[in-house]
């Protein structure tokens, strides 16, 4: 049973807005981000986005992370993931929602935010593997899924046994 306290004061959960963007090849654009490879992390790459801020709307969050990753205007378009990931200290629990990015030609400059990404890479999906860990490898497939069947929105949780 609840009280008002839940309502009031419910846990903190980060909140992620994520984007599948591709190029006219159907490559998956990644990003590499900084603080990952600082960290030793053998899978430093994943989509571009970031967190909302508290109170931000989830489209308005997807606006502004994807102009400050790829100095690109990009409206979201389906949501075609969310990604439920449980707590793992020191990291909160969270929600990744991933929302079609469309397509971006090559005449499209991507400028990144040299202290937060030092790469970028177009990434056909058979290599993906090589630089996504399993639960992000999960959650780009299940975009990807979902955007060629129709845009469907899929919830999946946790890392894959």
């Amino acid at each position: 049973m609840h009280t008002e306290y839940d309502f009031t004061h419910p846990p903190g959960r980060r909140v992620g807005v994520l984007a599948l963007i591709t190029n006219p090849d159907g490559d998956i654009l990644l990003v590499e981000k900084v603080y990952r490879k600082q960290q030793g992390d053998p899978h430093p790459w994943g989509l571009p986005g970031g967190c909302a801020q508290p109170d931000e709307d989830l489209h308005d969050a997807f606006r502004r992370e994807l102009l400050e990753e790829t100095g690109q205007r990009i409206e979201p378009g389906d949501l075609l993931t969310v990604h439920h990931m449980p707590s793992d200290p020191p990291h909160r629990e969270g929600l990744n929602f991933v929302f079609n990015g469309g397509v971006l030609h090559p005449a499209h400059r991507i400028t990144l935010p040299q202290h937060e990404l030092s790469d970028h890479q177009f990434v056909p999906l058979d290599e993906l593997p090589y630089y996504l860990a399993p639960h992000q490898l999960n959650r780009v497939r299940t975009a990807v899924r979902n955007a060629l069947n129709g845009h469907r929105a899929a919830y999946i949780a946790g890392h894959p046994a």
